[in-house]
């Protein structure tokens, strides 16, 4: 089986005792994983998609990962190393890396509480305090590059695609799906206008650029009790402005919770003070990731016709982006 065969690149502590088959883990990335008990403990093999990340992104974001851990945090899952010293394996067009398991569970949304809430925008605080020294080939500060490719995305999307979409919803693809597509539709096209032009005023914004996770959200948190123990998933990781990590994490756990947000800015600030202009983009991050969070899922069902192995999942995250873009008019803290 091939990910034997993987295991086999590895050290002999790496040996496989068991293994646990995960499927994707709840996630969406198209990424597989397996549970390893080894002589060395709990590891996590994780087979990427083959489209993604490409070698040179996935040796990005390992050296990322190695500078924050040489930096004092040691909340992030190091990949193992080979025989050969390598930090992945190339195998049957894929790449393939083995990380420990990291302690805890992602349960904040099964209990969601305050203290959580401050200890995951702590964590992500020292997180990006650690990455900021990672040496990148960039002036001191840039306009923010997810800034633009949003700007890029809407004005694609008020141009014309999203009228193609809302044509192609079908109730006969999806039954449950077409009501939720069609609001989404319809909203954004109501409001689209409005966060474009928020785009466009932030895209004047010149801040500081670093290392961030792109995708940190409260599925991708660890927690045991109150504490986080972990965060997973750097599959996106890239250079941005610490606004965005901030905003994809405030958003999804204080939803439109004003003091919630005030707690988590609150909180995140103890660590790494955020200035006048990052706060605007922590908005405008948040509020075009709302807009435009449906319209992703309803391209890849509706026009792409990508297949999901956790199908039964997605009409409750499209609700869930539904009932924030309804209440997208709500002024941040």
């Amino acid at each position: 089986m091939e990910h034997l065969e993987v295991l086999a690149a590895y050290p002999d502590d790496c040996r496989p005792l068991d293994v646990e088959p995960l499927g994707s883990a709840g996630g969406f990335s198209g990424a597989s994983f397996w549970r390893v008990h080894a002589r060395c403990g709990t590891l996590c093999l994780r087979r990427w998609p083959q489209e993604h990340p490409p070698v040179e992104g996935l040796e990005f974001i390992q050296a990322v990962l190695w500078h924050v851990t040489r930096e004092g945090f040691d909340l992030v899952p190091l990949p193992r190393e080979t025989r050969r010293h390598a930090g992945y394996v190339r195998h049957a067009g894929h790449l393939w890396e083995l990380e420990p398991w990291m302690p805890g569970a992602a349960d904040f949304a099964e209990d969601p509480t305050a203290e959580k809430l401050t200890a995951a925008l702590v964590t992500l605080a020292e997180f990006h305090r650690a990455a900021a020294t990672f040496p990148l080939p960039h002036p001191p500060y840039s306009p923010s590059p997810g800034i633009e490719d949003r700007r890029r995305q809407l004005r694609r999307w008020l141009g014309g695609h999203l009228d193609e979409v809302q044509q192609a919803v079908s109730s006969q693809l999806w039954p449950e799906l077409a009501p939720l597509a069609s609001r989404i539709c319809s909203l954004v096209s109501r409001r689209g206008a409005k966060i474009l032009d928020q785009l466009d005023r932030c895209s004047n914004h010149r801040v500081a650029l670093q290392p961030c996770i792109c995708d940190i959200w409260h599925a991708h948190v660890l927690f045991e009790g109150p504490c986080v123990t972990g965060l997973i998933d750097f599959g996106s990781l890239g250079t941005e402005n610490v606004a965005a990590d901030v905003a994809r994490l405030l958003g999804s756990l204080a939803g439109d919770d004003a003091e919630l947000w005030k707690l988590g800015l609150g909180a995140y600030q103890s660590i790494r003070p955020l200035s006048d202009t990052e706060l605007a983009l922590v908005e405008a991050f948040d509020r075009s990731t709302v807009l435009m969070a449906g319209l992703n899922w309803i391209d890849w069902i509706y026009m792409q016709r990508r297949v999901f192995e956790n199908r039964d999942a997605i009409p409750g995250r499209l609700r869930e982006i539904l009932g924030r873009l309804e209440l997208l008019d709500c002024l941040r803290p």
